[in-house]
C-alpha cells in the first residue's frame, strides 16, 4: 500500500477543507488517511500562558472531531489521528516524510491558518522535499470538483518525470482528462501582445514549443493511454497563464525547486498559484 494522505488540522475552516479533500484523495488511492495537530513542547526560556492547558485541549477536541466527522462521510477509510508535541512546522514536515501528500489548508492570497501551519503554506511546501496540496475552502467540499487535471510544465526545464507522473495519476484516478499547459514569456513589447492567432500559429518559437511539449508528454501518453490530453502552448506571463488556468481545472500540478540556499520559497509560478488558484494546487519538487 502506498504511503498515507496526511492533512494538517487545527479547526480552522482552511484545514477542515484541506481534511475533506484528503479523505476523497486517500480513497482515490486506496490508501489510509492520517490527520496531524501540533502543539509546541514547552519553551524553557518563557514561562507558559494561563491559557496554554485550555489551548491546547481545543487544539486536541478539532482533532477527535475532524476525524469523526470523517469517519462518518467516508466509513470504509482508515483514519487515524494525531497531536505531535512539535513546533507546527516542524510537525508538519515531520508527518510529510512518511506520508504519499501532505495535504494543507489555504485561505489563499498567501495566507493560510496561523494555529497549525505557523507559516505560510507556501512557505512549508517550498521546504519540503516531498508533494504538498494546498487547498481552500470551497462550496461543496464534499464533492469532487469538476474539470481536467492542468499540468503546468516548463518544456525546457529537465528532470520533471515526478511532476508529469504526478499529474497523469491523479486524471487517471478521477477519469477527468489532462491539460498540460507551457506558457513562455512574450518576446515582443507588450504594446504588440496578444498577436492574431494566424501569427501565433506561424511562429518559429510556438511550433518548436508545440513539438517540445509533444516529445516531453510522448512517454506519459503511452503509459496512460485512458488519459485524454490536451497540450497548450501559450506566449505569454507563465504566473499569469497558469492562474488563469486553474479557473477551469479541478486540481493543478506545479512543479518546483527546492533551494535553500536563500532561504526556502517557491518560484513566481508556484507562488502566484498558490496566491491565485481557485482549485486545489499541489507542488510536486524536483531537482
Amino acid at each position: 500500500m502506498l504511503g498515507p494522505i496526511t492533512a494538517g488540522i487545527d479547526g480552522s475552516a482552511a484545514s477542515l477543507a484541506a481534511a475533506a479533500w484528503a479523505a476523497r484523495e486517500a480513497e482515490l488511492r486506496d490508501t489510509s488517511l492520517h490527520l496531524v495537530s501540533a502543539w509546541p513542547p514547552p519553551d524553557n526560556s518563557s514561562p507558559p500562558t494561563r491559557d496554554a492547558p485550555a489551548r491546547r485541549r481545543w487544539a486536541a477536541r478539532s482533532l477527535d472531531l475532524a476525524r469523526d466527522r470523517l469517519r462518518l462521510r467516508h466509513p470504509h477509510l482508515d483514519i487515524h489521528a494525531q497531536m505531535l508535541s512539535l513546533p507546527p512546522r516542524e510537525a508538519l514536515l515531520a508527518a510529510g516524510l512518511a506520508a504519499n501528500l501532505l495535504v494543507l489548508g489555504s485561505r489563499g492570497l498567501g495566507a493560510t491558518s496561523a494555529l497549525l501551519l505557523g507559516s505560510t503554506g507556501a512557505q512549508t511546501a517550498a521546504e519540503a522535499d516531498f508533494p504538498v496540496a494546498l487547498v481552500r475552502p470551497a462550496p461543496h467540499a464534499d464533492k469532487l470538483p469538476a474539470g481536467p487535471v492542468l499540468l503546468a510544465i516548463d518544456a525546457e526545464t529537465p528532470a520533471q518525470d515526478g511532476v508529469i507522473a504526478f499529474a497523469f495519476e491523479e486524471a487517471a484516478m478521477r477519469e477527468v482528462p489532462l491539460r498540460a499547459l507551457y506558457a513562455w514569456m512574450p518576446s515582443a513589447p507588450a504594446r504588440t501582445y496578444p498577436v492574431a492567432s494566424w501569427q501565433y500559429a506561424s511562429s518559429p518559437h510556438a511550433r518548436h514549443a508545440e513539438q517540445l511539449l509533444a516529445e516531453t508528454l510522448l512517454p506519459w501518453r503511452q503509459k496512460f493511454p485512458d488519459v485524454r490530453v490536451e497540450e497548450i502552448c501559450l506566449e505569454d506571463v507563465p504566473a499569469g497563464a497558469v492562474t488563469a488556468a486553474t479557473h477551469h481545472a479541478a486540481l493543478a500540478v506545479l512543479g518546483h525547486r527546492v533551494t535553500l540556499a536563500a532561504g526556502p520559497r517557491l518560484g513566481a509560478v508556484a507562488h502566484a498559484a498558490v496566491r491565485h488558484a481557485t482549485c486545489p494546487v499541489l507542488l510536486v519538487p524536483h531537482p
